[in-house]
């Protein structure tokens, strides 16, 4: 079975160790992809042992919570930081990388764009009009929404395949190499759950 690299939500104990934080949803999602999960390890402070990800097929930097410029706790800034360095290892590797609701957001805040505020996207359902997708062959697609800051502005070299009425773009992708962003989570229930899951396990093929 092929390994994943997922960095999920983290918690800094009384002992300044990192715990990664999966919930049942994100655990259900990483099997159904038919995949299993390679754990990080880190060095001293909070520097990531890449050795131990090199076997890797690819990266999911998984949603919840927010960055560290929009809510300021130590977890959040620890979390920037080495989702960075992941980020642009697997980037280097040239191997798919898959960004989740905050995932996606990391990637505007690494390439200068700022995020904004919108309303009603928590615990809300969207019916998205798919653009073509090197992807994600469905034209339609029913999910869930769970963000309060949504992007308006892609990065150099990467294109909107869908967004909400309200300008929330909600999948986007690199023109050239495997990276996809979704704005929504789908390791969480929503109408269309099987039909991501079907071009996921593609892209990580």
């Amino acid at each position: 079975m092929k390994s994943i690299v997922l960095s999920p939500k983290i918690k800094i104990d009384q002992f300044k160790k990192i715990n990664f934080i999966i919930d049942e949803d994100l655990s259900d999602f990483i099997k159904d992809l038919e995949l299993s999960i390679q754990p990080i390890s880190f060095k001293k402070k909070y520097k990531i042992n890449f050795q131990n990800i090199r076997s890797a097929c690819g990266l999911i930097l998984a949603g919840g919570g927010d960055l560290y410029e929009y809510k300021k706790t130590n977890e959040n800034k620890i979390r920037d930081d080495y989702e960075r360095y992941l980020f642009n290892y697997f980037l280097k590797k040239k191997k798919p990388i898959l960004l989740i609701c905050r995932g996606f957001q990391l990637l505007a805040k690494l390439n200068n764009i700022k995020l904004l505020k919108i309303k009603k996207h928590v615990r809300k359902f969207h019916l998205l009009k798919l653009k073509k997708s090197r992807f994600i062959k469905n034209k339609s697609l029913h999910v869930n929404s769970y963000h309060n800051y949504y992007i308006k502005h892609l990065p150099k070299d990467y294109v909107s395949v869908s967004s909400t009425k309200d300008g929330s773009i909600e999948i986007a992708e690199h023109k050239y190499k495997k990276i996809l962003c979704l704005m929504f989570h789908p390791e969480r229930p929503m109408g269309s759950k099987k039909l991501i899951l079907k071009s996921l396990k593609k892209f990580f093929s």
